[in-house]
């Protein structure tokens, strides 16, 4: 890979204690130049209030819940799924072909039939363009205010949609508790990144991106797995209550445990550190030192810490920030990365919505075995987060090594070769075999490789554009996220109608021809990301994307 120091910022422009802010554009300097360790980027200030200077278990911690809460969001959003049918038989008064039921099997029965089917995918459709578009909303509150606000506002008036949708007595009533919950719940997917940008640092941060990624399918996959077996003995409306005591808890939980994570860093005058002062035994002795000759605050007391109320942290207008992600989405690596977020959670939606037709019909599963079938999916998740974590954080830093300590977003790309070839094959596995109805193993082995290429792709590619435009992640995030969600939106409304024209084996060879050449955009960018990100931010119109100095965070 060509890169040069001479190309761009030198080493000399990039180190912690430069004073003059710069747009880095992920051009950072990760290992020290003469004794090889690893630097701590963003470096952590004096403050003990610094999110960066809480220990690594809090930290982890913080993700952890953001992770529960992500899983919540999905849980919610995709797991009402497998019991679609029933869904639309009590509101909807229309019933699938039963040969029990000669009645069904009339051409009339069947049409009302597949025409309830694409109504009530709508629930599922309409929810997630809706929590995309609310991330206009929320993230730049979050990125001018704080985000600890609008996690537990927005948590809880979810939590009292989910009671909502499990009280609608009618497919109206439904849908707005559904679109309704999704505008409050679509702010944790936004806003979940900036908090891990805040809390972890540049050389660890794919390993907790990755963790963020995995729930977004995760979240899907476990309710599909319990909406199914409760189907069993319960009504659809009780996996709602469940809904709303998970999502209600995680409220209280992130109320009382987790405290504001932005926070406002003066990049000038910072003491260089290393990974090495993070392990010391008494790390705290300059740490004390230097509070007390710069006059810093305490240590917040509990009851501060879980204060809502926050400062402004930038002087950017809330409308600046609002516009930014309109042309922040023209730029390559953003646009690369969004479109293969969409295409993966879109791809995600149309299998759960067409596994509980296909799967009942064809191989004869019950609601519950339909359910199980994505198991395969949380075990694909699951393993996808050390291989788009750690093993992306790995082909990145060994890269760094090599580049004489200097890191470059596109380092970590080379990690996303493994989903370039998961996302078709699994796809193939899935069409082809419910097409030609060969054992019900292998679409389920298509679930399962799609879920390990899609946690692991969705993690490197996020974690790949914060770090080229780490101030302004947010708006980052939004841009992919928003237009996603629009992806997820089109994929989903025409999969039913797509699947009917073409059948399993043509839509999903469609899905896997496209998903790859998509991946396979890595290469270039990886070969000329550099120059792609220098000359597209110097555009006259990439102006409007620009940040204020007191963005800024030395990376």
């Amino acid at each position: 890979m060509p890169y040069h120091q001479e190309d761009g910022l030198n080493s000399s422009d990039i180190t912690a204690s430069h004073h003059a802010p710069k747009e880095t554009l992920g051009h950072v300097r990760l290992q020290d130049a003469t004794t090889g360790a690893m630097l701590l980027v963003p470096q952590p200030s004096a403050d003990p209030n610094d999110p960066l200077n809480w220990s690594k278990v809090f930290r982890v911690y913080i993700v952890l819940l953001l992770c529960l809460a992500l899983i919540c969001v999905n849980f919610f959003a995709a797991g009402s799924a497998t019991v679609l049918v029933e869904i639309v038989i009590d509101l909807l008064g229309a019933y699938p072909p039963d040969p029990r039921n000669p009645a069904s099997l009339s051409t009339a029965s069947i049409a009302a039939f597949s025409s309830a089917v694409s109504k009530a995918a709508l629930l599922f459709s309409t929810a997630s363009l809706t929590a995309g578009v609310s991330n206009l909303v929320w993230v730049p509150l979050a990125v001018k205010y704080g985000r600890r606000a609008i996690y537990t506002f927005t948590f809880l008036v979810f939590g009292l949609c989910c009671i909502w949708s499990a009280r609608a007595t009618s497919y109206g009533s439904l849908l707005a508790s559904r679109v309704i919950g999704s505008w409050f719940a679509g702010g944790i997917e936004c806003v979940a990144p900036l908090t891990i940008a805040d809390v972890s640092f540049l050389h660890e941060r794919g390993r907790m991106t990755a963790m963020y990624s995995a729930s977004l399918s995760a979240g899907a996959g476990l309710g599909l797995i319990i909406s199914g077996l409760m189907s069993i003995s319960q009504t659809w409306r009780k996996f709602q209550y469940l809904c709303a005591a998970l999502v209600l808890t995680t409220t209280i939980l992130i109320f009382f445990t987790m405290p504001e994570t932005a926070y406002r860093r003066d990049i000038r005058g910072i003491e260089e550190r290393t990974t090495a002062d993070l392990n010391e035994k008494d790390p705290n002795v300059s740490r004390v030192e230097r509070v007390e000759r710069s006059n810093l605050p305490p240590t917040k007391s509990f009851i501060q810490r879980i204060a809502i109320t926050h400062s402004p942290l930038t002087h950017e207008s809330i409308w600046k920030i609002a516009f930014r992600p309109l042309p922040v989405l023209l730029l390559p690596p953003v646009l690369w990365s969004t479109v293969s977020f969409g295409v993966g959670i879109g791809i995600f939606i149309v299998m759960s919505t067409t596994a509980a037709t296909a799967l009942s019909q064809i191989y004869h599963f019950t609601v519950w075995q339909v359910g199980l079938v994505w198991i395969a999916s949380i075990v694909g998740n699951v393993l996808g987060i050390p291989f788009g974590g750690y093993f992306s954080d790995w082909v990145a830093n060994r890269a760094t090594w090599k580049n004489g300590g200097i890191r470059e977003p596109e380092m970590r790309l080379p990690a996303v070769s493994a989903a370039m070839i998961a996302y078709p094959g699994s796809l193939l596995l899935y069409g082809l075999g419910i097409n030609y109805k060969v054992h019900w193993i292998v679409p389920t082995l298509g679930v399962f490789l799609f879920s390990f290429g899609s946690s692991s792709v969705i993690g490197i590619s996020v974690v790949y554009t914060i770090d080229c435009y780490k101030p302004i992640a947010g708006e980052v995030v939004v841009s992919q996220v928003v237009f996603k969600s629009v992806i997820t939106f089109l994929m989903s409304f025409y999969a039913n109608p797509w699947v009917n024209r073409d059948g399993y084996a043509g839509a999903f060879a469609a899905m896997a021809a496209f998903s790859f050449v998509i991946l396979a955009l890595w290469i270039p960018l990886y070969v000329w990301g550099k120059r792609i990100r220098r000359a597209t931010f110097n555009w006259r119109l990439m102006k409007l994307a620009h940040w204020d100095a007191d963005r800024e965070t030395g990376e």
